[in-house]
């Protein structure tokens, strides 16, 4: 098989997957497929200029051609990238297993002081916090640092005197968690701390349970930090296509 050859077969999954995806019509624009696509799938959005340039070098393979023979032949590193980005959208990387771990918890009853040595010795910087084995809330540093603010002016502050609840009270924002199924992809990982950085909102964690409800019990976390391992995963990135060279 010829490169023009593999890179149009890559080319021709990708388009079935979008129009799939969009449920477009074949009269459609591959241009405003795309856009559809970018609507409603993270991965789509994040490649959303990547594919149009592979539309603009499939035109110019398709379109350049003698006695049936493209007479422009992508190289080796260009087919390498259409195939690669069209693995990555039609079968994005998921959460799990990547983050599935045991995911340590407090109880709200507990005395601040135990909390704050289980994040200590699992090198947390937020822990999930249950109420009779159901979570409830989500403990952070910032939160800890902000109740030890407004007790400032206290002679005695006590951590073992002092429950997680209680703490809980001083958090900036309750909402700066979300749940994800296991079977949510790292593209929807990435586009939703994405999301929460337009707004201006913290996302302290993405919290993983079999099929993302908030009863079922946690089987992975994903934090800012993961950020880059996330990206790693997807790596080697696409590069952006170039025209092949006549002749």
């Amino acid at each position: 098989m010829s490169q023009s050859e593999s890179f149009l077969k890559a080319f021709a999954n990708l388009e079935k997957w979008l129009r799939r995806l969009t449920n477009s019509e074949r009269a459609v624009h591959f241009y405003q497929i795309v856009d559809r696509a970018a609507e409603r799938d993270a991965a789509a959005r994040r490649y959303r200029d990547d594919l149009k340039e592979f539309a603009d070098l499939r035109n110019a393979i398709v379109h350049e051609r003698t006695d049936g023979h493209a007479i422009a032949e992508p190289n080796v590193r260009v087919v390498d990238d259409i195939q690669r980005l069209e693995a990555l959208l039609t079968s994005p990387p998921k959460v799990v297993p990547l983050f599935q771990k045991k995911v340590f918890s407090a109880e709200d009853d507990w005395p601040l002081s135990r909390a704050v040595r289980l994040m200590e010795t699992r090198i947390y910087s937020q822990l999930p916090v249950n109420r009779s084995n159901r979570f409830i809330a989500l403990l952070t540093t910032n939160t800890i640092s902000r109740w030890l603010g407004a007790k400032v002016g206290d002679d005695i502050v006590s951590i073992s005197e002092t429950t997680v609840a209680e703490v809980l009270n001083h958090a900036e924002d309750h909402e700066n968690h979300v749940f994800f199924g296991r079977n949510a992809s790292l593209f929807d990982a990435l586009a939703k701390f994405d999301d929460f950085e337009e707004r201006g909102k913290p996302l302290d964690a993405i919290l993983i349970t079999q099929s993302g409800k908030p009863t079922e019990s946690l089987i992975g976390i994903i934090t800012v930090y993961d950020v880059p391992k996330m990206l790693a995963a997807l790596e080697p990135k696409t590069r952006r296509p170039r025209k092949p060279a006549n002749g």
